[in-house]
């Protein structure tokens, strides 16, 4: 029996945040194989991206560095939800920030 092929990696480079990002969420996989990144990073801005790095939205509103982001519904596209070092938890609407 042949061995399966090696699994290979490719980064990702999504440009945008100012200061580092400090947790990645992503969305359970569609059907159609794509999914939704959302990055929490300490400029205090959550983005939300496709499956592919590319830029969908910016939530703003915090006032201080993002820890946690979560993406809602079992395709995520729905509602987010984040934390941050202000004190707040936003509840965001996917489709309208």
């Amino acid at each position: 029996m042949e061995a399966p092929p090696p699994i290979r990696s490719i980064p990702l480079t999504c440009s945008g945040h100012t200061r580092p990002v400090v947790h990645l969420e992503h969305s359970v996989k569609q059907p159609d194989g794509s999914y939704l990144l959302l990055s929490s990073c300490k400029d205090g801005n959550p983005m939300l991206r496709d499956w592919l790095g590319d830029w969908v939205g910016t939530f703003l509103g915090h006032k201080g560095a993002v820890w946690c982001a979560k993406l809602s519904g079992a395709d995520g596209a729905a509602r987010a939800v984040s934390g941050s070092a202000d004190f707040s938890a936003k509840v965001w609407d996917t489709y309208t920030g």
